[in-house]
């Protein structure tokens, strides 16, 4: 038939035969029961996407996304007005295509349970983390905006408060679900750190003036020991060959400039108390570990006297307690089955410490190296028996 004889009379098409209102409403709710479910579990898959949770449902998503924007495709030409697509018929198939549709995501809800679940549990965890850092961090910025402007002004609170800004700033820009999460801690521990030295503000200023007075106490108490110091040089030098004490012939020198360290620190921390005294107590610290080197260096001259004397009491005391914790390892090591990986190493500590008594053989015995061998060799023992017992620990 050809194109004039399809037409009516004047041209005209014949009137397209519509669906009726009642098809056109089933249609309307078959659309809006599958956008409904595809708007639901949208969000727990791409949760679950973001947090990686095992069996990823994503890729089987584009697939149902894909068929269903076909099917939506469908829907908006034959739904739209006045369509003259709009047939009993394709109404019908529209409709019968939603219906195939949310069969289809109720077999991908069922299939992906768990991994739904636990991107809905990632998601929530998510959303809570941000409003707590969002709360965190409001109350932390009030309690700054509220807080005395002397303690608004301490180094410790700016520096907080600085750090809680670019916590801020990191966690606005994050877009990745895992470092957003991350980002969102950082503001709440930042916020929780503002807040703990807004809290230690009014303490500050006593706790610097405690930490000077003691400092300089300990101070005077290291300048008592210091004067000592040569005296016991002195001794060790008459007492003991040179080289027991080589290495403390500028013991004093040393914790004379240690000391003169720490004062010079502590000198400032007490001018900048009264104003900061936030940083008077860094500045306290920096002087306590310099007075801390002066006291390491004083006990290391104390200490060396009486390790020596002890040791010209009794030379052979030391390495027999050497020798009796090597044979213990010997022991345990026949006792697990070890000696044939760790006997020649443990034989060769016997050979070390024999050596070592060749020091005491000398016109001037060197009591510091032999003792310092012997304590080589008791670390050596220590080494080998933890390491055996790791083995043992782990076949």
């Amino acid at each position: 038939m050809s194109s004039n004889q399809r037409r009516g009379f004047f041209g005209r098409r014949p009137a397209v035969v519509r669906a009726s209102g009642e098809q056109l409403a089933a249609l309307t709710a078959a659309f809006f029961e599958c956008e409904s479910r595809m708007t639901e579990v949208g969000p727990a898959v791409d949760a679950a996407h973001a947090a990686r949770v095992p069996g990823d449902p994503s890729a089987d998503w584009i697939a149902l996304r894909e068929q269903y924007d076909a099917v939506l495709t469908v829907y908006l030409r034959v739904s739209a007005t006045d369509s003259e697509e709009a047939t009993p018929a394709a109404v019908d198939d529209s409709i019968r295509s939603f219906r195939g549709l949310a069969a289809d995501i109720d077999r991908f809800v069922s299939r992906h349970g768990r991994a739904l679940a636990d991107g809905r549990t990632a998601a929530a965890g998510s959303a809570r983390a941000d409003q707590e850092a969002r709360i965190a961090a409001t109350r932390a910025t009030n309690a700054l905006t509220e807080a005395p402007m002397h303690f608004a002004a301490l180094a410790t609170v700016r520096g907080a408060a600085d750090a809680l800004g670019r916590a801020t700033a990191a966690f606005e820009a994050s877009t990745d679900f895992a470092a957003r999460q991350a980002a969102a801690e950082a503001v709440s521990d930042a916020a929780r750190e503002l807040e703990a030295r807004l809290a230690a503000a009014p303490e500050l200023a006593g706790d610097a003036d405690r930490t000077i007075r003691s400092l300089t106490t300990r101070s005077q108490a290291l300048e008592n020991r210091l004067s000592q110091v040569p005296g016991v040089i002195s001794s060790l030098l008459r007492e003991f060959s040179a080289g027991c004490s080589a290495d403390l012939v500028h013991a004093d020198t040393q914790a004379r400039d240690a000391i003169d360290a720490g004062l010079a620190l502590l000198e400032r921390a007490t001018q900048i108390a009264s104003t900061s005294p936030d940083e008077s107590l860094v500045v306290s610290d920096q002087a306590r570990d310099r007075l801390s080197d002066a006291g390491d260096i004083i006990d290391r001259v104390f200490d060396r006297q009486h390790e020596l004397r002890e040791v010209r009491a009794d030379p052979k005391a030391e390495a027999a307690r050497v020798r009796f914790k090597l044979r213990d390892a010997q022991h345990f090591a026949v006792q697990h089955g070890l000696a044939a990986e760790w006997g020649s190493v443990l034989d060769a500590q016997s050979d070390r410490i024999d050596r070592a008594g060749g020091e005491l053989e000398r016109v001037h015995p060197d009591y510091w190296s032999y003792l310092s061998q012997l304590r080589v060799v008791d670390a050596r023992i220590t080494e080998i028996v933890d390491r055996m017992r790791h083995q043992i620990a782990n076949p």
